[in-house]
């Protein structure tokens, strides 16, 4: 090859490597690890077990083993034939049991009005359980109702209610920041009711939209609820005016996304 001799190459010395063999361990030792065996592989059955129907489940926090965190507790019609959901949250502690109080009695006395609905939502992300509480309040006579809602956020791990800024340090905002939201987000539906001819900017300008909807303070009002792992804030305020601006709202319009 182009004038360059190859060295001829040694074979390679193949060491020899003694192996390890059952036999060669003292009997006593033989008649042992197969129990120890036995033993380690029950213990990581029981755990499985425990996990799967203990643990990850919140059955050692629950009531009712036999319900999710969050069921319905009891359930009606209204006068639409929309169904009323009363929840009940299945933790066994002196907070939950002051918020399913504090939701029957609030739920037996807005439902006195067979035109109202109360429904929920629930979710668990991490170790915090988020239950949202949605009104429907006729009591105006409107065809439009007011909405309302209220949040409540447990800690799995303590099974305790947590406060607002307990909520926010989770997603490292303050309130500050929710109310910048909230501002941005108002300020953005005005903006679109103009462009889509709900308002004429010279006969009402932005106060005047905050007027219509009930608000003087962004942060009157505010619920927090954790949602696939983002923060949304929600706000009840007025859809009602004399620009029918009640069909530009719809659901989704009480919802501020706070973080992602």
């Amino acid at each position: 090859m182009f004038g360059v001799v190859q060295e001829e190459k040694e074979e390679p010395k193949v060491r020899r490597t003694s192996h390890f063999h059952f036999s060669r361990l003292p009997f006593r030792f033989q008649k042992i690890l197969p129990w120890l065996g036995l033993v380690i592989l029950i213990i990581l059955l029981v755990g499985y077990y425990l996990y799967k129907n203990y643990y990850s489940n919140y059955n050692y926090i629950k009531v009712d083993t036999d319900q999710y965190l969050v069921y319905t507790q009891s359930s009606s019609y209204n006068r639409q034939n929309m169904r009323n959901e009363i929840p009940f949250i299945n933790i066994d502690s002196p907070d939950a049991r002051r918020v399913n109080q504090a939701i029957e009695e609030y739920a037996e006395s807005f439902l006195e009005n067979q035109d109202n609905l109360f429904v929920y939502d629930s979710q668990v992300n991490g170790e915090v359980l988020s239950v949202l509480i949605k009104m429907k309040d006729y009591s105006d006579g409107y065809s439009f109702p007011e909405s309302e809602f209220h949040t409540y956020n447990f800690d799995l791990t303590t099974q305790t209610l947590m406060d607002d800024d307990e909520v926010l340090s989770l997603f490292q905002v303050t309130k500050d920041d929710v109310s910048s939201i909230i501002q941005k987000q108002f300020e953005e539906y005005y903006q679109k009711e103009v462009e889509e001819g709900y308002l004429i900017a010279e006969e009402c300008n932005y106060q005047c939209f905050l007027n219509w909807r009930g608000v003087s303070d962004y942060m009157d009002d505010v619920h927090y609820y954790v949602r696939d792992g983002s923060l949304i804030a929600y706000r009840g305020f007025s859809i009602y005016s004399v620009f029918s601006e009640e069909e530009f709202f719809d659901d989704e319009s009480y919802e501020f996304k706070i973080s992602n």
